[in-house]
């Protein structure tokens, strides 16, 4: 399914059972991830993305895009997170977004155990 978030084509977007949690996946081919993260935080936030903090204060999105370019399934997952705008984003390399507000991680009783099971 293709859907746009922000302007930005995605392939899906999720919506968790936690409030404000939203998971998107997107074409790395098409979309770079610095880009899809703005999109789907806008998305989050209800706002505008040029309304948003600049990524580059929080995380290089050259680097981003170069950490989580398209890979093939064999040479395994690579992600990264951080935190941008109050809300924790992790961004995979097989183009899956996931973004939730950073007090939701914190009243999580055991760190370790991913939010993105709830999908």
């Amino acid at each position: 399914m293709d859907a746009t978030v922000s302007g930005v084509g995605v392939a899906e977007v999720e919506y968790s059972r936690e409030p404000g949690t939203v998971r998107t996946q997107f074409d790395q081919a098409k979309t770079p991830a610095s880009m899809a993260v703005i999109a789907t935080l806008a998305e989050v936030m209800d706002t505008d993305p040029v309304e948003l903090s600049p990524l580059h204060s929080t995380v290089d999105p050259e680097a981003l895009d170069a950490l989580v370019q398209v890979r093939n399934w064999t040479t395994g997952d690579t992600h990264i997170t951080f935190v941008h705008e109050g809300h924790e984003i992790r961004v995979h390399s097989y183009g899956v977004i996931t973004i939730m507000p950073q007090a939701t991680n914190h009243q999580q009783s055991d760190p370790s155990k991913a939010r993105e099971n709830d999908f």
